[in-house]
């Protein structure tokens, strides 16, 4: 927490104890579901790292997350994740008041890449100095999110 990084150990930990957890559980079929599960979340998370909005450390811990949980669980705890990362984002800019800078930003970035249909625009949002938080702080509440409605 105190460098904002995931250590390597600790996601490849959590990708090889969701595949021994279910391979022991559930045999061969676990095994499949797990191998699955770490798939799509290292494969979702890692299209939004190509696209510079998250780190690599993010991408290994979705894997994680998949191996452990499942597909639906990770792609839930993605989406909560995001929900998450907005509301945190919307906070950081109130209390920095940047609102209006980046409100103005957004607008600008939305009617270029929209209207004008000009891509580069993604480039140069994602080359931008921004304000920046690590992703992993809403990952935490996306998971007990996703964990809450999954017990209902």
């Amino acid at each position: 927490m105190r460098f904002a990084r995931l250590p390597n150990k600790l996601t490849m930990f959590g990708v090889l104890a969701g595949l021994l957890f279910h391979a022991v559980n559930e045999g061969w079929s676990g095994l499949v579901v797990a191998i699955i599960g770490a798939l799509t979340g290292f494969l979702v998370v890692l299209i939004l790292y190509l696209l510079g909005g998250l780190g690599a450390g993010d991408v290994k811990l979705f894997a994680a997350i998949g191996a452990m949980m499942g597909v639906l669980f990770v792609l839930q705890t993605l989406m909560y994740a995001i929900l998450c990362a907005g509301f945190i984002g919307l906070i950081i800019l109130l209390w920095k008041s940047q609102m209006k800078v980046t409100s103005h930003k957004l607008v600008r970035w939305l009617f270029t890449i929209v209207v004008q249909h000009n891509l580069e625009t993604l480039v140069e949002i994602k080359d931008q100095k921004n304000i920046k938080f690590p992703f992993m702080y809403a990952v935490v509440p996306g998971v007990a999110i996703t964990w809450y409605y999954s017990l209902l």
